[in-house]
């Protein structure tokens, strides 16, 4: 009975959720941040291990450890963990910028969309950013996305893959509200 339950609660929530897109970071961020990682695991392993001190002014061990978890363990978790999540719901536009926020957006709330490109340094990069002018804007990477005017005069950039799919999936529910 559980079982049957948990199965029709999953099939009602996929009935809800008409497009679900999910971006992570580019290739080569991945790599930096393996990277630097790597080299956390080479040292701790050759100074705490093999007590071979690591670099031309090692860090104590203590100090080794400490480094080691904050940019060995806990920076690549955060990072790799992370992820733009845009999912178009019956109740409106769902963005959740993993592991930090996350935002619904009725339908209702939004007066205009519309597809256009995104130039990261007018709001000085990806992730969540948000400008004086342009207000805020969830991006992960590319150079694509759509701007959202919402009815109370801000608006906000969502950066997207499929742009045209996700600005015409926004803009037919619009009209049916």
């Amino acid at each position: 009975m559980f079982l049957k339950n948990m199965m029709i609660k999953e099939e009602t929530r996929k009935e809800k959720i008409a497009m679900r897109e999910v971006q992570r970071p580019p290739w080569y961020a991945n790599a930096l941040v393996l990277i630097i990682s790597a080299v956390m695991w080479y040292g701790f392993i050759l100074q705490i291990i093999f007590e071979i001190p690591f670099g031309a002014k090692p860090a104590s061990d203590t100090g080794m450890w400490g480094l080691f978890l904050l940019f060995g363990i806990c920076f690549p978790l955060f990072f790799l963990s992370m992820k733009l999540v845009t999912k178009t719901e019956k109740e409106g536009l769902v963005i959740r910028f993993f592991p930090f926020r996350s935002r619904v957006i009725p339908y209702q709330q939004i007066k205009n969309v519309q597809v256009q490109p995104y130039h990261p340094m007018s709001y000085g990069g990806w992730g969540i950013r948000w400008s004086l002018k342009k207000g805020r804007a969830y991006t992960m990477k590319g150079k694509k996305g759509i701007w959202i005017e919402l009815t109370d005069g801000d608006g906000l950039y969502l950066g997207s893959q499929k742009p045209e799919e996700l600005a015409k999936y926004i803009q037919r529910e619009c009209l049916h509200r």
